[in-house]
């Protein structure tokens, strides 16, 4: 990957996957429930962007996907943008001295990441005044969302990595929007 500022394409990029990503949520992975828990792919493209581009772009794309998500889900609004947020800054801070082409990390970060996300996202729901979202089979979201994640953790890479196209491997999003037009 290059070392260029932010474009518009990355943005429209990343807007795209998004969108894509959500759509699927919503649409296909929804349906496909196993003891009342279905895969959760929203939380693939801030893992994934914190892996390939450091903690504060992965911080972004968890905002921006956590956002998105939270127009079409019945729970306090901004709670899967914080969720997100939060996700993203981790995964990219805590593998930072990893190197992204070790074999394990994606898969590893993959699992991790997206249950907790998921137990966070209960948690704070229920602190939120949500009581319904703890109640959940947390060995069920352990075992659905750890293997699909890790299934769909590499298609989601792909897309993460061609939205973007043009920037430097871990280098900060925040960084370098300085430059640009101010599109985030």
């Amino acid at each position: 990957m290059g070392t260029g500022p932010v474009s518009g394409r990355s943005v429209v990029r990343i807007t795209l996957v998004i969108f894509v990503a959500l759509m699927l949520q919503s649409t296909v992975l929804v349906a496909v429930r196993v003891a009342g828990v279905h895969p959760d792919i929203v939380w693939l493209l801030p893992i994934t962007a914190a892996l390939l581009n450091g903690p504060e772009t992965g911080a972004l794309v968890g905002f921006w996907a956590g956002v998105a998500f939270d127009l079409v889900l019945p729970t306090p609004f901004g709670l899967s943008a914080l969720v997100g947020c939060v996700l993203g800054f981790s995964v990219g801070s805590l593998t930072a001295a990893v190197d992204e082409r070790a074999a394990w990390i994606k898969p590893v970060a993959a699992l991790i990441g997206s249950v907790g996300a998921d137990m966070l996202f209960s948690v704070l729901g229920a602190v939120l005044g949500q009581p319904q979202m703890v109640q959940v089979n947390f060995l069920a979201l352990f075992v659905v969302v750890g293997l699909s994640s890790i299934i769909l953790v590499l298609p989601a890479n792909r897309l993460m990595r061609w939205a973007l196209t043009g920037e430097g491997g871990r280098r900060s999003l925040v960084s370098a929007q300085s430059s640009d037009s101010g599109l985030w």
